[in-house]
């Protein structure tokens, strides 16, 4: 009976080993494809005290999260994060959203007159949204800059959305300089404009 009791404890203290080295490899494999984590709500706090007080927009500690996702029409899958070339803003928004569908049409306007100095992406929140109505909506739209399907949330996730729309400007450098819901035009074109001139 003693012999049997130190058989089931070591194939308890192997089936734990076991159990502990699965999760220490997919939390490995998780860091060697670069999942992000998700923002620094503190920080993100912070930035957008800085950004409705009208101060000087500057770089933050808040990095911005990596992720990618497909593109709507199937082309092609682009990944968002970390340094680049131009400074980015990412609009999250779905089609039956009639705030998305205002600022869609500012949006297009502006990304026509910066598309030299920064990179524009629509995130669409697929799982709230259906595929016929992305596309008659970028159609109906004429958006010209890449409209990507968070299928499962991943990006909305890890930017911690919670209304449509929403709006980030990213630095060069992957930094959060602000984030927003829908803004008049005026104050859109503005926030805009500084983004560029970083």
């Amino acid at each position: 009976m003693k012999k049997n009791v130190w058989l089931y404890i070591a194939l308890l203290l192997v089936a734990c080993f076991a159990g502990f080295q699965a999760v220490n490899n997919l939390t490995a494999t998780k860091a060697e494809v670069g999942e992000s984590q998700g923002l620094d709500a503190k920080g993100l706090e912070k930035i957008v005290d800085r950004a409705n007080s009208g101060q000087k927009r500057k770089s933050t500690n808040v990095k911005a999260p990596s992720f990618t996702l497909k593109a709507w029409d199937g082309s092609e899958y682009v990944s968002i994060g970390g340094k680049g070339k131009k400074p980015v803003v990412l609009n999250f928004w779905a089609s039956w959203c009639d705030a998305c569908s205002v600022e869609a049409v500012e949006l297009k306007k502006l990304h026509e007159q910066y598309k030299d100095q920064i990179d524009f992406y629509g995130i669409n929140v697929t799982t709230e949204d259906q595929p016929e109505n992305i596309k008659a909506f970028v159609t109906e739209k004429e958006l010209k800059y890449p409209i990507l399907l968070d299928e499962h949330k991943h990006a909305a996730d890890l930017y911690e959305l919670h209304s449509l729309p929403t709006m980030f400007l990213i630095d060069k450098d992957g930094y959060v300089v602000d984030t927003f819901h829908l803004v008049d035009q005026l104050e859109l074109a503005e926030k805009i404009e500084r983004l560029a001139g970083k």
